[in-house]
């Protein structure tokens, strides 16, 4: 197994823990092993679309994730946001009991292992989530529904990204549903280093820099930051 160009393919929804239990298991293997080309050795969440071109809706965490207790389970099936608000409400300093409202979003310096040889991103995430996902339980799935911040919220948000065909650097007018063109005379979507001739399709464009990022400084997120490796680190 190993991580592939990056394509703009959606992933397919998992029906049965059977469809993905092969690769499941080597992408856990894959994630603990390491040794990635470029720029880092060590992640926290790897997404199947990142290492094949029929995607299923999945992605696995890193033991140290684990160890965190950040998720319920370490392969997360079919992920779903199911709520993300522009405003969090925090406690005042002075304890007086009044509600107060920032925004809720975060600033976080991202890279992303199908682009191994790009330096980190600067993006501004969804501080507070509510998500939902499976796991593999004693008789078909576990649906979890579960409220999420700081890092664990970062990577859920990062890995749900591309299984719905995008990732941080560039983005696809449209993204393609793969099952749906098995059969047909030229699979559509291809791979980020495909030539576009003959694609009939929008080149990808890439995101711009955004010049003006909201930083919403969170000493509880710095503080899990510190608490746990970082999503990659460079080699040396």
């Amino acid at each position: 197994m190993e991580i592939i160009k990056a394509h703009y393919k959606v992933s397919k929804p998992v029906v049965s823990y059977k469809e993905i239990k092969k690769e499941a298991d080597e992408l856990r293997r894959f994630i603990v092993r390491g040794q990635f080309k470029g720029y880092y050795n060590k992640a926290f969440a790897i997404a199947h679309a990142e290492v094949s071109e029929i995607p299923y809706a999945f992605f696995v965490v890193s033991p140290d994730v684990m160890v965190e207790k950040m998720f319920l389970g370490d392969v997360i099936i079919n992920p779903q946001i199911v709520e993300a608000n522009l405003t969090k409400e925090i406690k005042e300093p002075n304890n007086t009991g009044n509600k107060i409202f920032v925004a809720n979003t975060i600033e976080y310096q991202e890279p992303c292992l199908s682009f191994p040889y790009r330096k980190p991103k600067w993006l501004t995430r969804f501080d507070v989530i509510r998500v939902k996902y499976q796991i593999k339980g004693l008789l078909g799935f576990k649906t979890i529904e579960a409220e999420l911040k700081g890092i664990a919220s970062e990577i859920f948000q990062h890995e749900y990204d591309h299984t719905q065909g995008k990732n941080i650097y560039f983005e696809s007018e449209a993204p393609v549903k793969w099952w749906e063109l098995i059969g047909t005379a030229k699979s559509l979507g291809g791979t980020s280093l495909d030539a576009p001739e003959g694609l009939n399709l929008n080149r990808a464009k890439e995101n711009p820099v955004k010049t003006t990022i909201v930083t919403i400084r969170n000493q509880q997120i710095d503080n899990q930051k510190n608490t746990i490796m970082p999503p990659f680190i460079p080699k040396t």
